[in-house]
């Protein structure tokens, strides 16, 4: 039997459930687009891009530009994951289901509503293929739901 869960515990479950999304998709988008040929480093480098322009953002090398990406992502990630948890503790309690289309509306809403008004985002958006920028973002709300289901139930 299991307890439920606080507003503290859906949150700190949430920035977990979030990382671990994260850190997934940044893992295959970023072998992903080495292996187009778009280099190892341009996905974290244009999420970096971002917040600091597109131009900044346009490189294939490791730099600051990578760091500002990761942080950028990771935060956007923890973020998102709470959202997620919140959804799935106040209205659904469907865990995969409900991340899984929260990716996907996540998907839309940063490459074509997002990306409409941001330079760096549009940049960002034109730099990987929509089957693969779609299947990042269903990847990101199957590990958010896989974990905050499995950390709702510790």
């Amino acid at each position: 039997m299991t307890t439920p869960v606080t507003s503290s515990a859906f949150v700190r479950n949430g920035i977990v459930a979030g990382i671990a999304g994260g850190l997934a998709i940044a893992a295959a988008g970023m072998v992903l687009s080495s292996v187009r040929g778009a280099g190892f480093w341009s996905l974290p480098n244009a999420i970096g891009g971002i917040a600091l322009g597109p131009t900044a953002g346009a490189t294939r090398d490791l730099g600051l530009i990578t760091l500002v990406g990761v942080m950028l992502h990771m935060a956007l990630s923890a973020g998102y994951g709470v959202f997620a948890a919140g959804t799935i503790h106040k209205v659904t309690r469907e865990y995969l289901a409900t991340a899984v289309v929260l990716g996907l509306g996540l998907w839309i809403v940063n490459y074509y509503v997002i990306a409409a008004f941001l330079p760096g985002a549009r940049a960002m958006a034109e730099l990987n293929p929509i089957w693969m920028a779609a299947g990042l973002h269903v990847l990101f709300g199957a590990v958010v739901g896989g974990v905050a289901r499995w950390l709702d139930r510790a």
